[in-house]
């Protein structure tokens, strides 16, 4: 180790310095010289990254988490060459969920703010929480710093700012807003998880005249497989292309060490169902942890075809049976939620099966007033002349509604049974009487999804069955068969019998001067930020 004292050392000082050794104080000034430059020339980015930079992991089933030392993985050194080549002014980074990229943005903004004089970097993000999460990493990464590397004070140090005063530096966080950024000026742009910013075309054009004028921008997303289309994904394809002058890359969920197939099936398994957010597994695993490019840029074939905020508030709801006696009723197939009231009418829809133990028959009796269901049967193994049975009971019990019963495959042995019973409130098809019953073809299953959903997302609907419930949760708009229907394993029939309901009860004229409005009639905005589907239910 050399013996001469540099002349020169930028950077923070050492209070504990005068009760250093000799050979202590020569280290730590070498250090400082490596990491924040001296006699004009500049730092060492990647000795910090490498000697000096430990990020806080999350504990999970897959690693211990807690302090640990940043990795330079291949991928993030590719990155990096990319960050500090001052001819690179534009990146965008289309990535697998965690594997480094955030924390070493981070650690390049803090290191660019604690060693370059009045330098200032904006970090936006799609909201509040995540803008806060985002400007933490570099305030962790500096906490865990040895003292003899940081700046005698910070200020500001907020959840929104984090300067440095001796270089009159900044790094300002913004939340993704219509005029966020606007009025400052930056050297660098960050944007996290650009994909999810509410106003990313917006920011995008205000910052272009920063941009324009030689301050670096970086924008890192990863696939959003709920959207069709957003900005970061219409720039990195631009950059593939050649019609931009951004550089891009791709980073798989295999370019971080450990991750292979074993471990992507752990992962796949191991989601939360909240989390899937309307997404099948495989879907979300695409998107989230995609193994090529064309597989995170490749549209979904399939989503879930109801808001699933919607189904985990109804789920809330969900109850057991009340116990109402009811002539010829059996409890044990038929469940009543909520028993016949004065002033209300009522309408049946009847979806049968084999009753061999696999799809389900379902009856399902709705409030025309409130779109409850106040009644239902479900089960697996009734056969077809049982379901008419036991249904024709439950149906009397409410005054015997108007009943409409899919005709297709069995069901025209549940319409002939509930005939012959003497059931006569029956839904016709026609004016004559002659087609009894409701039939599935293009044109009705059309109808019957495209006025549910709307009245489900919007809780026109209230389901008390959480069996039926999560038949609701299971429908998937496949784009490539070009319908709705029950994910491959699961069962639609809940919603097939609520659906005849919902196209039905506009057809009931309770009142000789009063006629239902349609369930599904709404009008369509925007949904605020706040929304919580729990406090638009049906109380």
């Amino acid at each position: 180790m050399p013996n001469k004292k540099p002349a020169v050392m930028s950077g923070p000082i050492d209070k504990a310095i005068s009760e250093m050794t000799d050979e202590e104080k020569e280290y730590r000034q070498l250090e400082h010289i490596k990491v924040y430059g001296c006699d004009g020339k500049p730092g060492n980015f990647l000795y910090f990254l490498d000697e000096y930079v430990k990020i806080i992991e999350p504990k999970t089933l897959m690693q211990a988490g807690g302090l640990v030392k940043f990795q330079t993985w291949p991928h993030l050194m590719r990155l990096t060459r990319d960050l500090l080549d001052d001819q690179i002014l534009s990146v965008v980074i289309l990535k697998s969920r965690q594997i480094g990229v955030s924390w070493l943005l981070a650690a390049w903004t803090l290191w660019n703010a604690m060693t370059k004089m009045g330098d200032m970097t904006m970090l936006f993000s799609k909201g509040q929480d995540e803008s806060v999460a985002l400007l933490d990493k570099c305030r962790k990464i500096y906490l865990n710093l040895p003292p003899f590397l940081k700046h005698e004070k910070v200020d500001p140090d907020s959840t929104e700012a984090m300067g440095f005063p001796i270089m009159q530096s900044l790094i300002k966080a913004f939340v993704s807003t219509p005029s966020a950024g606007v009025g400052f000026n930056a050297a660098r742009l960050i944007c996290d998880e650009w994909e999810q910013h509410p106003y990313a075309s917006e920011n995008y054009t205000n910052a272009k005249p920063t941009i324009d004028a030689g301050a670096k921008f970086v924008g890192c997303f990863t696939i959003d497989k709920t959207k069709t289309d957003s900005l970061a994904r219409t720039i990195f394809k631009g950059a593939r292309g050649g019609r931009n002058n951004f550089k891009a890359h791709f980073f798989g969920y295999k370019c971080r060490p450990g991750r292979d197939d074993a471990w992507y099936e752990k992962v796949r398994l191991s989601v939360p169902e909240e989390e899937l957010e309307g997404l099948s597994r495989d879907l979300y695993m695409q998107g989230n942890y995609p193994a090529t490019e064309q597989e995170a840029l490749e549209p979904a074939k399939t989503l879930r075809a109801f808001d699933p905020t919607v189904v985990e508030a109804m789920r809330e709801r969900c109850c057991a049976p009340v116990k109402i006696q009811a002539d010829g009723v059996d409890t044990g197939i038929c469940h009543i939620y909520q028993g016949p009231m004065i002033g209300d009418f009522y309408v049946a829809g009847t979806d049968t099966s084999h009753g061999t133990g696999k799809d389900y028959s379902v009856t399902a009796i709705m409030n025309v007033k409130t779109g409850v269901i106040v009644a239902d049967i479900l089960d697996n193994r009734l056969r077809p002349e049982e379901l008419a049975y036991h249904s024709v009971k439950l149906l009397e019990f409410y005054r015997n509604p108007m009943w409409w019963i899919e005709d297709n495959d069995w069901g025209g042995v549940t319409i002939s049974k509930a005939l012959s019973l003497g059931y006569r409130n029956m839904g016709y098809r026609d004016k004559d009487g002659m087609k009894c019953g409701w039939h599935t073809d293009n044109k009705s299953r059309e109808e019957l999804w495209g006025k549910l959903i709307p009245a489900f997302n919007n809780c026109q609907v209230t389901v008390f069955s959480y069996q039926g419930l999560m038949q609701f949760r299971d429908c998937i708009r496949d784009y490539e068969k070009g319908r709705i229907e029950a994910a491959q394993g699961k069962n639609d029939d809940y919603p097939m019998a609520v659906g005849i309901c919902v196209v039905k009860c506009e057809e009931i004229n309770v009142l000789a001067n009063w006629r239902p409005k349609p369930i599904q009639t709404f009008h369509f905005g925007p949904r605020a930020d706040n929304y919580d589907p729990a406090l638009h239910m049906r109380r």
